[in-house]
Formats: structure tokens, C-alpha cells, sequence
């Protein structure tokens, strides 16, 4: 069994969509567990209409008052319906292909034979696109300048740029184990998740299929941006540097000039692929 958890803030413009995207997965042993965040708008009506609809499949959780922002609210969501072989989050205002859940969780099969009793998170490339679903990148990974083939393996390179999108991951079990509670100082849940998977000896492997229609709308709490080197917008790159650190330190960084070797290689290494 899956659960599918989503947390929603303010979002009636797409939130009919994608509830609809899960209902129309090729994989259907799932249940989707939904908790709004305190929205103003008609989110809840919505949501308690797919419930009614869809009793035993849909669940809104509304034990808890909204405020708690996104990353707080998913952690309550994966700690209080953890009865369930696998995870997998969702945002509220994309579309999911199809085949997203059947990709993913025969890739996670596979892994758990290879590797049994492991912490293990599996996680897909995106198509990115504008808020009409129009094509902007068939690949969110080259868009982003993300190469999850030199991040996936090491920890201090997915401390430094996170490569795990967190509504394109499923983890097991086990994953969800080592993961809660999210400490405090952490920015987002999928950069910790990542990390805290490789910190226990488990495993976070890319699948290079995308899975996901990654909507890009003005309103993203954590959207797609074109990757280009420039000495310009430092302010916005000094910010994404203590926040990596943040979430890093202790774990894995001791302290910030451990921090910046790190960055420093991972600039090398990156560099040097990127033109190779």
C-alpha cells in the first residue's frame, strides 16, 4: 500500500487536476491522505467533495489547524499516517502522468531486492511547464542544471544542491523511519529526506523518466530555475548557500569552512562535467 500525501494552501486554481492525475494511475493501491494549511479560499469545499466522493480512497485530515507552512505540514502528514509500505508527496498544483506511481515502485522493487533492509528513496525527472501545461523543458533536471548522477551517491554534494524533487520521490518503509521528525532548521523536506537517507547507509536513486507535469505559476514555494552561471543575483545565491548549510549542519557539514570545501568541489566537479 501507498500513501499519497498532499498538503494544500490557497489552491483551487489546480487542485481539481491533480487529485484527478491520481485518480487516473495505471497503479491503484493507494490512498490519499490530504491536509490544508488554513486556506481562504474555496481549497477545503473542494477537497471535502472529493472525499465524499471517494470515501476510503480520499482522506482530508483537518485534526490539525492550519499555519504550519509546507514542510511542517508534510511532516505531520508522514507522521501520523505511517501505516504503509511506501510514501510518496504531492504538490497541489501539478499533474502526474499516468504511469508515475507503476515507474516509480517497480524501481523501488527492484532496489529493496538489491539492497534489503535499507532506508531507500526513489525519485523521477519532471517536464517542466507554464501554469497551461504548455512545454517548457522536457526535462527538469537539464533545465535546473541538476545531475543526479554525481549527487544521488555522495552526501555532501546532495547537501549542497539537492537533486530530490520532493513531489517526484517514493521512499519505503524504512525511509520514513530515520527521517521523522524533521529538525527544526531545516528550509524544505526533500533536501533533508535525501540526505538523511544516504547519513543511515540507504539509498536515493534517480529515475531519469519524468513522471511529473511540473506547473511553474508565479506562486511556487519552491519552483524550476534555468541554471546559468552569473555573478549576479548573489543575494538570492548567498540565500540558497545558508540554507543548504542549515540544513546540512551538523549531519553533515561541521561547521562553514567545511561547508565551503564542499561547495568548492562540488563548483569543480560540476564545471568540469558540464564541459567535458
Amino acid at each position: 500500500m501507498l500513501h499519497i500525501l498532499l498538503s494544500t494552501y490557497n489552491g483551487e486554481r489546480f487542485i481539481s487536476e491533480q487529485i484527478d492525475s491520481i485518480l487516473a494511475q495505471t497503479y491503484t493501491r493507494w490512498r490519499l491522505y490530504i491536509r490544508d494549511d488554513g486556506s481562504k479560499d474555496g481549497t477545503m469545499t473542494i477537497l471535502r467533495t472529493y472525499a465524499q466522493k471517494y470515501p476510503g480512497k480520499i482522506m482530508v485530515d483537518e485534526s490539525e489547524p492550519g499555519g504550519l507552512g509546507a514542510m511542517r505540514s508534510f511532516e505531520y502528514l508522514l507522521a501520523h499516517h505511517g501505516d504503509a509500505e511506501y510514501f510518496a508527496f504531492s504538490d497541489q498544483d501539478d499533474v502526474w502522468l499516468p504511469d508515475k506511481i507503476e515507474i516509480s515502485l517497480a524501481a523501488m522493487e527492484q532496489a529493496e531486492q538489491s539492497h534489503p533492509n535499507q532506508p531507500i528513496v526513489v525519485h523521477t525527472d519532471l517536464r517542466v511547464v507554464d501554469e497551461n501545461l504548455n512545454e517548457l523543458s522536457p526535462s527538469f533536471w537539464s533545465y535546473g542544471g541538476i545531475h543526479p548522477d554525481i549527487l544521488d551517491g555522495k552526501i555532501h554534494y546532495l547537501a549542497i544542491c539537492n537533486s530530490v524533487t520532493g513531489c517526484a520521490m517514493i521512499m519505503n518503509k524504512k525511509a520514513q523511519t530515520v527521517v521523522i521528525p524533521f529538525p527544526l532548521h531545516v528550509f524544505m523536506h526533500d533536501a533533508w529526506i535525501g540526505i538523511r537517507v544516504l547519513e543511515q547507509g540507504g539509498k536515493v536513486l534517480p529515475i531519469a523518466t519524468p513522471t511529473i507535469l511540473y506547473r511553474q505559476h508565479g506562486d511556487n514555494v519552491c519552483g524550476a530555475q534555468r541554471y546559468r552561471f552569473r555573478l549576479t543575483n548573489l543575494r538570492q545565491k548567498y540565500q540558497w548557500a545558508v540554507r543548504s548549510y542549515q540544513t546540512g549542519h551538523p549531519l553533515v557539514f561541521r561547521n562553514v569552512f567545511h561547508f565551503l570545501w564542499w561547495k568548492i568541489r562540488y563548483f569543480i566537479t560540476l564545471h568540469t562535467l558540464s564541459t567535458s
